[in-house]
């Protein structure tokens, strides 16, 4: 590290925390911090949605995979694409005709208060996994770049996070997301002309590591379509994107930005790759360390200590964008269900902190405890029981309403996780994500109510 890393770095740190506290200054009441009041424009909130999409999974985690396991790396942020293309087509118009705050309000008005309470726990502990997996990739770029120990550079890392979002809410969110995905596409765009300059292009590149279209499934090719599936239903089911979908100030501009969200993730988690693969065949580093030392070897100090601030606001953003999610659920859907003042006031603004300055700081001690997972396969497991808790029943509540009784929709909901988490741990023929969502509808099946029915 150079003094002109140094001074990158704290300029776009500089921008982050200067937007993190004017955001703070928006916030007047509850609906503001939830969902900014419901007034963002196409920029805002693609970029609350960008700021938890495009985390450490899609950046250091896909670097990290690339280097590893070779193509196979570009599944996570493919199926992250895809899932806001889905969300863009499909999701979007039900959704903001629901006019509600949490997607398990929305499974609460369908399957009952039993739901939502069951739906709200197993769903946090899915988004909480990704946060770890987002404080462990901060944590590893922080090590790399002053050489600090773990413990430290988690809670250097849990603090930014506390400063993007606990301050702001969903307008720091918002705001933050769009200065990151502006410094990130301005990296990704440096280092893949840099990769295939340095290396002759990418045929040349492709032909020294010996790779063929086969490498993309070099992890078997159930578990990295399985990756991908995990990634669309984890995007589908996932508090803070139903929160950027309410945060737009109306249909059409709600659908352009989940339209944007798929259009820069692809291409930032494809640059991601490219850096993993050169570093591989360069052959100087820990794969977790892949990318910040692409930037610090390769680029002048002040624009790589720029770039390297770029990732460590994505790691930052992801991490605190999905604080703000799995908050919001535990505030709105179960303490605000037992003592309703907390959702009122300036009382429901400082529930909100307090509970994300907990999330982070569990993430944080459970990080510096697995210092070596696999960022992407955390990711992979957080979107995966996400998706088996939430997907089906949130899916059959706004395009079959009234179609199901209760009681099946409830065993779902626990059969489709217990399925997977199974079937992770014992061999299985089917592969454990498919296998709990398709276990998830078999059971919905039973609770469906024919037409006939309701006229008898």
């Amino acid at each position: 590290m150079e003094i002109g890393h140094f001074i990158g770095i704290i300029i776009a740190l500089a921008v982050l925390i200067g937007v993190g506290m004017y955001s703070a200054n928006r916030v007047k009441n509850a609906a503001d911090f939830d969902t900014g009041g419901g007034r963002g424009s196409v920029f805002m909130v693609s970029g609350l949605l960008l700021g938890s999409l495009i985390g450490g999974q899609c950046t250091i985690g896909t670097a990290q995979l690339s280097y590893t396991y070779g193509l196979s790396a570009v599944w996570f942020t493919m199926g992250a694409g895809l899932g806001s293309l889905v969300l863009c087509l499909i999701y979007v118009a039900p959704l903001r005709r629901r006019r509600d705050v949490t997607l398990l309000e929305v499974i609460r008005k369908e399957y009952g208060e039993t739901a939502e309470y069951l739906g709200s726990i197993l769903c946090s502990v899915g988004i909480l996994v990704s946060i770890i997996s987002n404080v462990v990739a901060s944590s590893a770029l922080m090590m790399a770049l002053t050489g600090l120990n773990l413990w430290i550079c988690a809670v250097l890392s849990v603090l930014l996070m506390c400063c993007y979002v606990v301050f702001g809410g969903a307008w720091g969110a918002e705001m933050g997301g769009m200065v990151k995905v502006i410094l990130l596409l301005a990296t990704s765009a440096v280092c893949l002309v840099l990769c295939f300059a340095k290396s002759g292009g990418p045929v040349a590149l492709g032909g020294t590591l010996e790779l063929h279209i086969s490498d993309l499934f070099s992890r078997g090719a159930g578990k990295d379509l399985s990756n991908c599936m995990s990634a669309i239903l984890g995007v589908l089911s996932t508090q803070t994107y139903a929160q950027a979908v309410w945060s737009a100030k109306n249909y059409h501009v709600a659908k352009k930005a989940a339209l944007l969200g798929c259009l820069i993730c692809i291409p930032v988690g494809f640059a991601g790759m490219v850096v993993g693969l050169y570093m591989r065949n360069v052959g100087l580093t820990a794969p977790s360390e892949a990318y910040p030392l692409f930037l610090m070897q390769n680029l002048p100090p002040v624009i790589g200590g720029i770039g390297l601030g770029a990732l460590l606001i994505t790691v930052v953003t992801g991490g605190g964008g999905l604080a703000l999610g799995v908050s919001t659920i535990f505030i709105r859907d179960i303490a605000g269900r037992l003592a309703p003042k907390v959702n009122h006031g300036n009382t429901h603004i400082v529930a909100m902190r307090l509970c994300i300055l907990g999330v982070l700081s569990f993430a944080g001690l459970v990080a510096v405890m697995i210092p070596g997972a696999l960022i992407n396969d955390l990711g992979f497991l957080s979107m995966g029981l996400r998706g088996t808790v939430v997907f089906i029943p949130l899916t059959l509540a706004l395009f079959c309403r009234g179609r199901f009784r209760r009681g099946p929709v409830l065993a779902s909901m626990v059969a489709g996780p217990a399925v997977m988490l199974f079937s992770n741990l014992v061999w299985s023929p089917v592969d454990p994500l498919l296998g709990s969502v398709a276990v998830c509808l078999f059971i919905c099946m039973f609770g469906y109510k024919s037409r006939e029915v309701d006229r008898l």
